[in-house]
């Protein structure tokens, strides 16, 4: 399913997995740098994608208390997709746990494994069930990392009854995500009632990451600062680049316009931190705006306040 890298920055923003505290500023457009796309990943729109289903989901996913096969009448455009049903029982589940977690997974072979260069999991479902309506935890995503690492969980609450609903999971979020070996969806059978149906499409399951070099959770560390701080400092992600590849990415603080501070650095992918130094003359309080660049793409900003210190007099002298 083809969309706008605005669409999708704007799904990032709302479906950042429970408990993620940065909120994700993406570009609206992104550079096109004519970069060939990298190996095992199929291009769409300024994005890369790597599909995970695979051709035949009966074969490449095991379901237990549980039915998994492919799915052709209900999909999304152009993608692909698996239609997993759970007959709810309450008495047949194993035999320790007759009231069990009816699951499909896929186990990660090879390159599959590694999602390090990767940005996104994006996938879409679209629920069905005898209820009037589906509980209120009605189903989890799971991924295993390399065993003594353990694993990484997220409850689909979103998910509603007759509806498609997307999902966009950071990989940044993954405890281990250059180790992973399993992806896996479960429901818990104590929170259906037995003999409940319920099934659930599972469309475009992919990594996806964007094609060009991109500024991602750009924000100053303080929104608020005093006056005669010795600079201000910003974070933000890089993506769109790959291994040991960089881009010059600049930052500015401005007021009205005009250039108050600037500093450059040559950025690789991940996480970095910049200082834009504030000189011996400090600015004077108020309103600021930090933006940033990275190559010729779109510029990030956001505000920043400098406020009068309470250990320098109004005059400046100390």
């Amino acid at each position: 399913m083809k969309r706008s890298r605005t669409e999708f920055a704007r799904q990032v923003r709302r479906r950042v997995a429970p408990g993620c505290v940065a909120v994700l500023i993406a570009a609206a457009a992104m550079l096109c740098i004519g970069r060939a796309g990298r190996a095992g990943a199929a291009s769409d729109g300024g994005f890369e994608r790597q599909g995970l289903l695979g051709a035949d989901p009966a074969k490449t996913w095991s379901a237990a208390e549980s039915a998994v096969a492919a799915e052709t009448s209900r999909v999304k455009a152009g993608g692909a997709a698996m239609r997993w049903h759970i007959a709810v029982d309450h008495f047949g589940g194993e035999a320790k746990y007759p009231i069990g977690w009816p699951r499909v997974s896929r186990a990660l072979r090879g390159t599959e494994r590694d999602w390090s260069g990767w940005d996104f999991l994006e996938f879409w479902i679209y629920s069905e069930t005898s209820r009037e309506k589906l509980p209120s935890a009605p189903l989890a995503l799971l991924v295993r990392v390399e065993a003594g690492e353990g694993s990484w969980s997220r409850p689909l609450t979103e998910l509603k009854k007759g509806e498609w609903v997307r999902f966009v999971v950071p990989v940044a979020d993954l405890p281990r995500p250059e180790a992973v070996q399993q992806v896996m969806f479960s429901i818990s059978d104590s929170n259906y009632r037995h003999q409940d149906q319920v099934t659930f499409t599972i469309a475009d399951l992919a990594l996806v990451r964007y094609a060009a070099p991109t500024l991602l959770d750009f924000a100053p560390e303080q929104g608020v600062m005093f006056a005669d701080a010795a600079g201000v400092a910003v974070r933000f992600r890089v993506t769109g680049l790959g291994p040991g590849e960089t881009a010059e990415t600049l930052c500015e603080l401005r007021r009205d316009g005009a250039v108050v501070s600037r500093a450059a650095a040559a950025a690789g992918r991940g996480a970095h931190r910049l200082v834009l130094p504030l000189g011996e003359k400090r600015p004077a309080p108020g309103a600021y705006e930090v933006v940033a660049r990275i190559g010729t793409g779109p510029p990030q900003r956001a505000a920043v306040r400098l406020v009068q210190s309470p250990w320098t007099e109004r005059s400046g002298k100390p």
